[in-house]
């Protein structure tokens, strides 16, 4: 190297970094930018059209699986029907399905029916408990076949002693569903009702004025309970007028209902309440009278023991629970208030300021799950059940979020859920029960 030249000089450095300009930089033309910019339109144009193409294909495969479990519903094992049943559920609770079965209403009606008459206890259960999600999904044009079919078949199950708690539980729930989504005869509804009443009427205090303790009756609370939730949200859909006419011609007659809330079980108890609160809310619906009914002075002591109940002997979850709804409906006895419970379903947001729509919006969710949200966009008579209006939603594009995005999103609901449940544990614990 010669002398004085060394290696890595500052002349040698910007020599190096210099480079020939060429003719579409001196014209002030950006190459690099403008073929991005070429490029990132053709890639959102084949993404867009990839998204759509791979929605109809999980589309098509999803049609697909359903019919197939459609077909499985006829397999000669009864565990393969079973399991072809709670898949089935599971995708009617994800998909609306309606034109599909449009084409499957008489085969899924004559399929569920039978099932519930003929088959063991899983199956009869597996049944009732997609029989409300099914008569949805066919949309109203054959919900009247469907019902004619299923609901026969629930009634009788609802009473057979032969088929185990749970089943009769399930068919409970599912017929009071039905009946207030479907039925419009109001003879066929107050017959319900007294079958509901023939159910609940064994949690009754004995001749003398005791308290049922007999295991079988301990054991039998969760089927009750079903009966008397059943029984209200039947009663919700009678105008006040024929309310009072039931009430007081027909058992249980408020006395009865007050006499429930003597049971050893505990969900019997949480159900007569509702129920007083409910029945108590349709006879005084029009009434402009002041005056107090008989029936609330008769029941405010009770109300007032069970909301301030301390009993060692009951588990914490069981006495935290029972305050919490007795103070709710002992509030409302004396002051007339309902507490508020707001309720996202989707898009839209429901206001449940009634017991009546509280009843509603809970048999609605236990029987549906998260069907509700997805048959709430596309089928009125859920829609008019909800308190929602009949317009129906048109769908809006989700924007997709990034990862930044969606962890801010997911932090702040994690916050405003921990507000909330620190602020009123016990009202949480009453809403999800209710």
């Amino acid at each position: 190297m010669p002398k004085g030249r060394k290696k890595g000089s500052k002349q040698d450095k910007y020599r190096s970094t210099e480079q020939p300009s060429s003719s579409d930089e001196d014209a002030g033309i950006d190459m690099t930018i403008d073929n991005c910019s070429e490029i990132s339109v053709q890639s959102d144009s084949r993404s867009n059209h990839d998204e759509a193409a791979a929605e109809s294909d999980l589309q098509e495969k999803l049609d697909e699986k359903v019919l197939e479990l459609i077909d499985n519903l006829t397999a000669r094992a009864a565990a393969a029907r079973v399991a072809a049943l709670a898949s089935l559920r599971s995708a009617l609770q994800r998909r609306y399905l309606g034109t599909l079965l449009d084409n499957q209403r008489a085969t899924l009606a004559d399929l569920i029916s039978r099932a519930i008459r003929k088959g063991r206890d899983g199956e009869r259960k597996a049944a009732a408990a997609i029989a409300p999600l099914l008569s949805l999904q066919i949309g109203e044009e054959g919900s009247e076949e469907f019902m004619a079919e299923v609901r026969p078949a629930l009634v009788a199950t609802c009473v057979d002693r032969s088929a185990s708690l749970d089943t009769r539980t399930e068919c409970c729930s599912s017929l009071a569903v039905l009946c207030y989504l479907m039925e419009e005869d109001i003879t066929e509804i107050v017959e319900i009702m007294k079958m509901y009443e023939t159910i609940f009427s064994g949690s009754y205090l004995k001749g003398d004025g005791s308290v049922k303790v007999s295991g079988s009756v301990i054991e039998e609370g969760t089927w009750h309970a079903a009966a008397i939730d059943g029984w209200a949200l039947l009663l919700t859909l009678l105008g006040p007028a024929h309310a009072r006419t039931v009430l007081d011609a027909m058992a249980p007659e408020m006395a009865r209902l007050a006499e429930l809330m003597e049971a050893c079980s505990l969900e019997v108890r949480l159900a007569a309440g509702s129920a007083i609160a409910i029945a108590h809310e349709r006879v005084t619906d029009d009434s402009e009278s002041s005056t107090v009914p008989a029936y609330v002075e008769r029941v405010l002591p009770r109300l007032t023991e069970l909301a301030r109940d301390s009993h060692k002997f009951r588990a914490k979850r069981d006495r935290k629970l029972q305050r919490a709804t007795f103070r709710d409906i002992l509030k409302y006895m004396e002051e007339d208030e309902v507490p508020e419970l707001a309720v996202r379903v989707g898009p839209e947001c429901i206001w449940c300021t009634t017991w009546a729509s509280r009843a509603a919006y809970a048999a609605l969710a236990g029987a549906l799950g998260g069907g509700l949200s997805t048959l709430a966009p596309h089928v009125p008579a859920l829609r008019h059940a909800l308190g929602l209006s009949q317009a129906l939603p048109t769908a809006v594009p989700q924007q997709k979020l990034n990862k930044l995005q969606r962890h801010l999103q997911n932090s702040a609901a994690s916050k405003a859920r921990t507000l909330a449940r620190n602020k009123s544990r016990d009202k949480r614990t009453a809403a999800l029960a209710v």
